[in-house]
Formats: C-alpha cells, sequence, structure tokens
C-alpha cells in the first residue's frame, strides 16, 4: 500500500544518558516519547517506538491537503518543544538528568513510498524499501551541511506525492547516498523556527463571553481532518452555501496562514472577501468576512477534541465597517437570525462532510 512513513528521533539520546542518573533520565525521555505521541494525528498511526525513536505511518489519505499532512508532522515538534520547554522551567532538581534536559533536540524524517503491513506477535510491522529508506535517512548529513539541528527533513518522493512544491520551495535542498539505495533528495526545514513562530505569533480570537452570535457543531472526525475542510479551497467551496467559486490568493511561504484570502465567488457575479487574521494548526482560525454591502463580521472556529471526535464553535463579533464601526441595523435581531441559521447551515455541511472523509480513512 502507498503512504507515510515518518520517524521522530531525539538528538543528545545517548550522551544524555550516558551523563544522567538512570531513573531520571529515563523519566525524562519517556515524557518526552509521550508527548510526541499524544500530539500524532491522522493521518498518522504510530508502529513502533524504537528506543529514542517514534516510527510512525499512515495509509495515503485521498484528497487530504498537503500542508494539512506536514502540519501534522511539525505539530509532533511543537508539542516535544513545549514538554522540554516546560521542564525546564518547572524542575528545581540538580541531578544530571534534570541539568541536561536543554540538551535533547529533535529530528524528523518524511518521506512517502510503498510498504506492507504484517502482524508478528500480535504487533503489526512494516516492510519494503521504502521503510529501509526512511530508517537510513536518519544517518544523514543535515546538521554538518545546514547547520540546522532541530529539523524536517522531507523527500522529493514526498513532496511530489503531497503536492508541495510551493511550500518547501524556499527551504535547504538536500540529498543523501545510501547503499543498494541510491540518492535520495529532498528538503529541510528548521523545526525550531517553527516553534518560534507560533510563540511569537500574536493570538487574535473572538473569545465566547465577546460574540455576537455562536455556532455549534459536532463532527466523529479528527482535528485533523475538520481543519483539512478549514483550509483547502477545494473543500471550503463545498461547505460554505453562499459560494459557487473559490480561490487561494496571499499565501505565507506557500501556505495558508495570517493574511492569506480566500475569494469567494458568488453566483450572482459578486465576491466576499475572507481573509486570515491569525490560525492554529488544528487549534483555531480567525477569520475576517468582507461582505459585498461592505460589512465585516470578524468570527474564530476553534476545534476541541473529544474522545469521540471533534466539537466546533464559531464565534461572531457584530458586524462593523471596515473602519470597525458598529452597524447597528446589521446587528437587529432577524439580521442576526438569518447569519445564524447560515452559518449553521455551513457548519452542519462542514461536519457531514468531515464525518464521510474520516470514515474514509478508516476503511482505508
Amino acid at each position: 500500500m502507498q503512504g507515510y512513513l515518518v520517524i521522530a528521533d531525539i538528538s543528545g539520546y545517548t550522551q544524555f544518558l550516558t551523563d544522567s542518573e538512570l531513573d531520571h533520565g529515563n523519566g525524562v525521555i519517556a515524557d518526552l516519547l509521550n508527548s510526541i505521541i499524544g500530539a500524532i494525528q491522522v493521518p498518522l498511526t504510530v508502529s513502533s517506538v524504537e528506543g529514542d525513536a517514534i516510527f510512525m505511518y499512515g495509509e495515503m489519505a485521498e484528497d487530504m491537503y498537503g500542508q494539512t499532512v506536514l502540519e501534522s508532522v511539525e505539530l509532533l515538534y511543537c508539542a516535544f518543544a513545549s514538554a522540554l520547554e516546560n521542564m525546564v522551567i518547572n524542575t528545581t532538581c540538580t541531578c544530571n538528568a534534570c541539568v541536561n534536559i536543554g540538551s535533547l533536540g529533535l529530528k524528523i524524517v518524511m518521506h512517502c513510498g510503498e510498504f506492507m503491513k504484517a502482524s508478528v506477535g500480535g504487533i503489526t510491522t512494516l516492510s519494503g524499501p521504502d521503510v529501509i529508506a526512511v530508517h537510513r535517512l536518519l544517518k544523514n548529513h543535515v546538521v554538518d551541511t545546514t547547520g540546522v539541528a532541530d529539523y524536517l527533513l522531507v523527500t522529493q518522493q514526498c513532496v511530489d506525492t503531497l503536492d508541495v512544491s510551493h511550500m518547501v520551495a524556499a527551504w535547504t535542498p538536500h540529498s543523501e547516498e545510501y547503499e543498494h539505495i541510491g540518492v535520495v533528495d529532498g528538503y529541510v526545514s528548521s523545526l525550531h523556527d517553527v516553534w518560534t513562530f507560533l510563540q511569537k505569533q500574536k493570538e487574535i480570537k473572538i473569545a465566547p463571553t465577546d460574540a455576537w452570535d455562536t455556532v455549534r457543531g459536532q463532527s466523529v472526525a479528527p482535528p485533523a481532518v475538520i481543519w483539512d475542510h478549514l483550509i483547502d479551497p477545494r473543500k471550503r467551496v463545498e461547505w460554505i452555501t453562499i459560494s459557487v467559486n473559490m480561490e487561494l490568493k496571499a499565501t505565507r511561504g506557500g501556505r495558508v496562514g495570517p493574511g492569506s484570502e480566500f475569494h469567494c465567488a458568488h453566483g450572482d457575479g459578486s465576491t466576499a472577501l475572507f481573509t486570515v487574521l491569525d490560525m492554529r494548526p488544528f487549534d483555531y482560525a480567525t477569520v475576517m468576512v468582507d461582505f459585498v454591502d461592505g460589512s465585516i463580521v470578524t468570527y474564530s472556529y476553534y476545534l476541541m477534541p473529544t474522545g469521540s471526535g471533534t466539537r466546533i464553535f464559531v464565534h461572531a463579533s457584530a458586524p462593523t465597517t471596515i473602519e470597525g464601526v458598529p452597524i447597528p441595523e446589521l446587528a437587529s435581531t432577524d439580521y442576526l437570525s438569518g447569519w445564524h441559521e447560515m452559518v449553521q447551515e455551513n457548519i452542519d455541511t462542514l461536519t457531514r462532510l468531515a464525518d464521510e472523509a474520516a470514515l474514509a480513512l478508516q476503511e482505508a
């Protein structure tokens, strides 16, 4: 079968354990590995834990936006970095293990290809040349040639499969050569830069207490699938009822992010502009809508994972002019009722489509 192959490997592991007290050292590594496992999202699942590394795979998710897949991998590092930072800040222990926590890092390699699954002793194992290739990629010269310690290395084969050449255009090209495999081309990005960007990002949210209107939805799909339908213009046009066409403009580094614009064409020839003000993958997104009548409505989507899927909340602010001046006549009960009905219809359609996508993933 075709799919994604990902390994997240803790760097500095050997020296850390060698120089640390065994009980504290193992505890630190276990906590960091658990933080990564806790952040794993569809389409990935754990294949095995290999000492200081987690090997993941996912069967090819039909029609899933490439950005969604890449961000699901980047968020593994963010979970690791957050856990590491909390350990450094909160520990008061002076043992070698706790003092040296900050020396640990994480590297992730990602490859797309073919693999076979087999059950050995009740454990699902993967095999095939591409499985061998992704493991070989852990032994590389990335740090020597790029100077980037915490990195994501994505192979060209994966870039082509995910159709994300526009996203990796600014990354560093990198090649490795292995016996029996040959030359493997790919791209390297700094995961530390991803984490830093999220930390510095100014949060723009419509809080529940400030909402003019709130719409709710419930889906059996995990947050990643809902998110995929929020950012993929091909999918957005399917659940935003007022649109007949959707065009994405002003992407950041080839991906949807703050400042990106969805131009939503109506059947009557008019266009509504959706501008992303802020977003944190799989968590929330805040969008400003510029309607054809000149009114502005800003709202935030919140995705809250549950044991059975995802709860969706949409909190919207009252209509204003582009200058932020309230428009009382558009905040009336009648207008609010019509707005609520329209957005609820959108969210109901979104959840239905996400449910269908999640079911397809389960059956793959």
